[in-house]
């Protein structure tokens, strides 16, 4: 049986100080176990897939509280179970961004 966790995100991103980076990312199914205020949430701090998460959907999310993130870093990457890239059956690949964020951005 799954179980929603959202009320535990949702208070883990609001109790975040100012200044703090929030790395995100799931794996198998974030469609269904996050409820659409978590979602929106997230939202807030910018992702544009959030709301495309599929079932077994692989998604990775940097956010910044406080703070805006350079323009030109890559923020978030999805990856749907259904992609033709996915060599295993079902399963979404691996999926991960890379980028420096400048440590004086606060």
């Amino acid at each position: 049986c799954y179980s929603d966790h959202s009320r535990e995100m949702m208070d883990f991103i609001r109790k975040a100080p100012e200044g703090t980076l929030l790395l995100m990312a799931t794996h198998d199914d974030g469609s269904s176990r996050l409820n659409d205020d978590a979602k929106k949430l997230v939202e807030e701090l910018g992702s544009k897939e959030i709301k495309n998460i599929k079932f077994r959907s692989s998604w990775v999310f940097i956010a910044a509280k406080g703070f805006k993130l350079p323009d030109n870093i890559q923020k978030e990457k999805i990856n749907h179970c259904d992609q033709t890239k996915n060599r295993y059956k079902g399963w979404p690949a691996e999926i991960q961004i890379e980028g420096c964020i400048p440590r004086n951005l606060i």
